[in-house]
């Protein structure tokens, strides 16, 4: 007597596991939540500078919105005291005033080749027209050297 030593044949569709309708509903709404929260996320921390003359041309839809604003110190335009400072920021072709009150960078001020340096200034454009500057970014160059004779400032 012969012994049948052969495997029934397995049926490819029984040997996936099968996933319950809820666990797959469950799983798509938690990739969704997912997907929402980084997406708004980034559309609330993504703040984009603009340069003056595209501030001024948004007219008055313009105020009371948080912007980034690029652009050179107007030579001469700088007046600060100790807890103030105003200066007009130009791109060129238009210039804006701005207020900020606060700690200012180091170098900002500093003049190099005979221009002020560009900035950045993160702030809140008022109805006004002033430029309320929170916070404020000296962009250099990728070489920085000190004056000579030492005298940094």
């Amino acid at each position: 007597m012969a012994t049948d030593t052969r495997r029934p044949a397995m049926n490819p569709a029984s040997a996936a596991p099968v996933l319950s309708p809820r666990l797959l509903v469950g799983g798509g709404l938690l990739l969704v939540a997912i997907v929402y929260l980084v997406i708004t996320s980034l559309q609330t921390s993504a703040v984009y500078y603009v340069t003056v003359g595209e501030l001024l041309a948004k007219g008055s839809g313009a105020a009371g919105q948080t912007y980034r604003l690029s652009g050179g110190v107007v030579d001469g335009s700088i007046d600060r005291d100790r807890q103030h400072l105003r200066f007009s920021l130009t791109d060129g072709a238009a210039s804006i005033p701005v207020a900020h009150t606060g700690t200012v960078p180091d170098l900002f001020g500093y003049r190099a080749e005979g221009a002020y340096q560009d900035v950045v200034v993160e702030g809140r454009y008022t109805a006004d027209g002033v430029f309320e500057a929170r916070n404020i970014i000296v962009r250099h160059g990728p070489t920085f050297e000190s004056a000579e004779g030492g005298d940094v400032r």
